[in-house]
């Protein structure tokens, strides 16, 4: 077997929308990990970690909390939809199989205080990882067949992890500016396996053996992050950013069922422990750099999954090390033109590359993704805008019998900034 997914071929149907994830590639671990940061950043990449501005909030690095002013408030609240199209050659038929999903959900909220000069607060809701798979093989080894019948096995799973974040950034010194989180993860994520033998004449099914594993995650873990503005004046400002997530072991509480019957007898057995997965170490590091017309912006993540989860998967699986890639753009033509709105629209662009976490067959999968979008001002004054992005990208290879998953993801995102009158007290009615 070249890999744990060469006995995974996928239905050539729609699936329906009840997961929030769809790959094979989620049959191991927390899952596929979602991109993080508001739809505007997405839409350049999801180049975040080096971005500073009090008009809007970005909650991938707390130390840009500081950059609110004392008498604003900003709101973030953001939906996603993906349509997911799944292809492998298949080791069984040697034909391609096909298989496609989406969805839509809501992607994060997210708010921002001050809570003085200098310092801000920022609590968000987001999604970590998802876990979305359908599929299903038929035994091929003459021997098995012969002894026992038609074996047809059964694979599915879904749930995902959600993390909620509450920060403060603060600027020490002119320029340089701390970050600390408190981050809380939750979830649970349940994979069911099934196996039915059927007679080889055809009378029906004689012996079936089902599992259930069902993981309930709750951990709370912490961030920090600190940005340093290289140069800050009117004309232009470059930041430098860099965050840092300690590993943690999320010592999940699994519960599994095995049911089976066959002609003989039926058995049951329950078991309860803990999972031995650990989130790695997270380091990242950008810049971006700001005029009044354009943001350019890069970032590079490394993440130690194989050091902190060294035990074997079955099925010739293992975690590695990975190293991630997010660079992009915005341009904004004329913020305060009066007469034409396509010049206060802010234009989007990025491109990211990534490493799964999960090896397959000794074949490393990567992910490759170009994005794009619009920033669309509500009024003539003030930052509130509503933003949409878009992203294509392909992860995985058809090669080795894995598959390879191309998708499309369209996401709408709600950014307000609360103006200063907002905190104003009246002084007549």
């Amino acid at each position: 077997m070249a890999g744990a997914l060469s006995c995974l071929p996928f239905a050539g149907r729609a699936q329906e929308n009840t997961l929030n994830s769809y790959s094979p590639y989620t049959f191991y671990g927390i899952g596929e990990l979602h991109s993080q940061g508001p739809a505007f950043l997405r839409s350049m990449g999801g180049a975040s970690v080096g971005f500073r501005s009090g008009y809007v909030i970005n909650y991938t690095n707390p130390a840009s909390y500081s950059a609110i002013s004392r008498q604003s408030f900003l709101f973030n609240f953001g939906m996603e939809g993906q349509n997911v199209y799944e292809k492998q050659n298949s080791s069984i038929t040697g034909k391609v199989a096909r298989s496609e999903y989406n969805s839509f959900n809501v992607r994060d909220i997210a708010v921002q205080m001050p809570l003085y000069r200098k310092i801000g607060f920022g609590v968000s809701v987001t999604p970590l990882s998802s876990v979305g798979y359908r599929a299903q093989s038929i035994e091929t080894d003459p021997d098995i067949v012969a002894d026992l019948g038609q074996v047809k096995y059964l694979y599915e799973g879904d749930g995902g992890l959600t993390q909620v974040k509450a920060g403060v950034g603060i600027e020490v010194v002119k320029n340089l500016s701390l970050g600390a989180e408190f981050i809380y993860y939750w979830g649970n994520i349940e994979r069911n396996f099934e196996t039915s033998v059927y007679s080889v004449t055809g009378d029906g099914t004689y012996n079936k053996t089902s599992a259930s594993d069902k993981e309930v995650i709750s951990r709370v873990n912490v961030g920090f992050g600190l940005q340093y503005n290289i140069f800050n004046d009117d004309n232009h400002i470059l930041t430098v950013g860099a965050t840092y997530q300690p590993s943690m072991k999320l010592r999940a509480e699994m519960t599994r069922l095995i049911e089976g019957n066959n002609v003989a007898s039926d058995t049951v057995v329950f078991a309860e422990s803990r999972t031995r997965l650990a989130l790695p170490d997270a380091m990242t590091v950008g810049v971006t750099y700001q005029r009044r017309k354009y943001v350019i912006g890069a970032d590079y993540t490394y993440r130690n999954w194989g050091d902190k989860n060294d035990y074997k998967l079955s099925n010739n699986a293992k975690y590695i090390n990975t190293n991630a890639v997010n660079v992009g753009g915005q341009y904004t033509p004329n913020r305060g033109d009066v007469r034409k709105y396509l010049n206060r629209i802010s234009y989007r662009i990025g491109y990211k590359y990534s490493d799964y976490y999960v090896q397959f067959g000794g074949r490393k999968l990567k992910e490759q993704a170009i994005t794009c979008g619009f920033g669309l001002p509500l009024k003539m004054s003030g930052a509130s805008a509503i933003d949409i992005g878009f992203e294509y990208g392909v992860r995985g290879t058809t090669r080795d019998h894995l598959v390879r998953d191309t998708y499309f993801k369209f996401s709408v995102g709600l950014s307000l900034f609360g103006e200063d009158f907002w905190f104003m007290k009246r002084k007549y009615d």
